[in-house]
């Protein structure tokens, strides 16, 4: 740390009182501290059992020590400047939350995200570098905010600065439970999470939410994504809470970490676990709500303003995810020995060319980016591109399959190599293409895991169905499309009088003025 840094940190205060302890103004996290954050009075929950610390835990401990690991490399001389950036009180913090104001700086967010991504192999959906763009987001969009809430708006930014200055690590819960979705929320009040107390210094809220990596987070920002009535005020609210807060607890899915690393070698580090968030009557203070009481506008603005700019984090996932399942179908087949078989050809030549389109439209997305009414260089994401992933996703499954065939289904368990009676029919009968029966084994395990396995099928589903209804998007893209140019096109080739051949004019997303686009 530097002299500047090390003032800077000694004279910190919080820019919001109910800050966490380990907040010291101390910027880019190391392990240690990432990990010391994560032990405080949450509650966690799984199969009927108060998890304590899920720093030790068994099942948790190896999720928790993976993200600790790559915090580590902020740290690190061959990393360090990829991965943080100097703010100016010279404070080194984390480039998931720098402000792009040029072309270079989205370039050097990527990657930083890239490398965030490569080290969980674009399995972990929700990494702290996804959050932090959230708060971005919420920066970016203050000045729509100040224009329905001054004082939620300075919240807002507020939060940005805390969470930049301490690596606040953060997940988020948008989507509530399932139930009765035929009725409003109006109608079942328990349907959404909801303010049920206003008070002096805050909000008391009621319900539950769906998150993923809520165990191993600081934070949680919550916002909705239901398009709620004039009268639904109640339910429209964005505010951040501390993992900690009293009435808040957190229940676990079945967790697929714990089993061999052998027969298990991506679950066994890599389950970020998905949780239902309970607020029991959990007490909000001011400080940390950005906005309350706009219906119309609370899930307009968090899915066209806030989610824009994590979703360019997302891609990244999806693609490395991708990249790590095309040489998982390449090892197959070569190790198989169908590698020269037109349909396997046509079958990883499908997933390259999948990959490659999305590559393309990060890029683009770069390249297109818009200057926001406040200032910074915004991705230009776009609908289709999550409809894309949704549906290559699952396809690449299915291709994995397609190429694996019996060989991933039809496998020993970890302890047979260690029996010698059938280590010698495994010698003999495991063999690969150029490969030894143990690394056979080791790459079918791997394929079926992310094939066939409920780590790869969780996976799977997570992919596709994160951001909502595919069809939506899809309609999304068809919504958003430039149709003009073409319809004068068509119109002038045929001496159209109809007004149907006049495109409606395509809506801004928040946060970005007519003159900005």
């Amino acid at each position: 740390m530097t002299k500047q840094a090390a003032s800077a940190a000694s004279s910190y205060v919080p820019p919001i009182k109910s800050a966490i302890p380990s907040a010291k103004g101390e910027g880019a996290y190391t392990g240690q501290r990432y990990l010391d954050s994560l032990k405080d009075d949450r509650v966690i929950w799984y199969k009927g059992e108060k998890i304590t610390d899920v720093t030790t835990h068994p099942l948790f401990s190896e999720m928790a020590h993976e993200i600790a690991r790559i915090y580590d490399l902020q740290h690190a001389s061959e990393t360090r400047d990829v991965m943080t950036f100097e703010t100016e009180e010279g404070r080194r913090v984390s480039r998931s939350f720098q402000l792009p104001m040029e072309p270079a700086d989205l370039q050097s967010k990527r990657e930083n995200t890239q490398l965030w991504c490569t080290e969980v192999k674009g399995m972990c959906g929700r990494l702290p570098d996804f959050c932090a763009a959230m708060t971005i987001g919420f920066y970016d969009l203050r000045n729509e905010l100040a224009k329905l809430n001054p004082d939620l708006a300075k919240n807002a930014e507020a939060y940005y600065h805390y969470a930049r200055d301490n690596d606040i690590c953060i997940s988020h819960a948008l989507h509530d439970p399932c139930m009765d979705k035929s009725l409003r929320p109006s109608e079942d009040p328990d349907r959404c999470l909801r303010v049920v107390e206003e008070r002096d210094d805050g909000i008391v809220v009621r319900g539950a939410r769906f998150n993923t990596f809520g165990p191993f987070s600081n934070e949680i920002v919550i916002a909705p994504t239901v398009a709620f009535t004039k009268e639904e005020e109640e339910f429209a609210i964005w505010f951040t809470v501390r993992c900690d807060a009293p009435g808040l607890s957190q229940m676990c899915r079945e967790i697929y970490s714990g089993r061999s690393k052998a027969d298990h070698p991506m679950s066994a580090r890599y389950d970020e676990i998905d949780t239902v968030v309970i607020f029991d009557d959990v007490f909000i203070p001011w400080e940390r709500v950005f906005l309350y009481k706009q219906p119309l506008e609370a899930t307009r603005m968090i899915r066209g303003g806030v989610m824009m700019w994590a979703t360019f984090c997302g891609s990244q996932l999806t693609q490395t995810r991708l990249e790590f399942l095309i040489a998982v179908g390449h090892l197959l087949a070569e190790t198989s020995g169908v590698h020269k078989r037109p349909e396997i050809i046509a079958a990883l030549g499908e997933m390259c060319m999948n990959l490659k389109l999305m590559r393309s439209s990060l890029r683009a997305a770069e390249i297109d980016s818009r200057r926001s009414a406040s200032g910074l260089l915004r991705p230009a994401t776009t609908p289709e591109r999550r409809a894309l992933v949704a549906k290559v996703s699952e396809r690449f499954i299915n291709l994995i399959q397609q190429i694996g065939t019996s060989s991933i289904i039809f496998l020993p368990m970890a302890e047979d190599w260690d029996n010698p009676t059938l280590k010698k029919y495994l010698d003999r009968w495991w063999r690969g293409r150029q490969s030894s029966p143990e690394d056979r084994y080791k790459i079918c395990k791997l394929a079926w895991e992310l094939s066939g396995d409920a780590y790869g099928a969780r996976q799977q589903m997570y992919e596709r169905l994160h951001s909502g209804d595919p069809a939506g998007m899809v309609a999304g893209s068809y919504r958003n499309f430039d149709l003009q140019p073409g319809l004068e096109m068509v119109s002038n080739y045929l001496g159209l009088e109809t007004p149907l051949a006049v495109a409606p004019p395509l809506p801004s997303p928040p946060g970005v003025s007519d003159e900005t686009r």
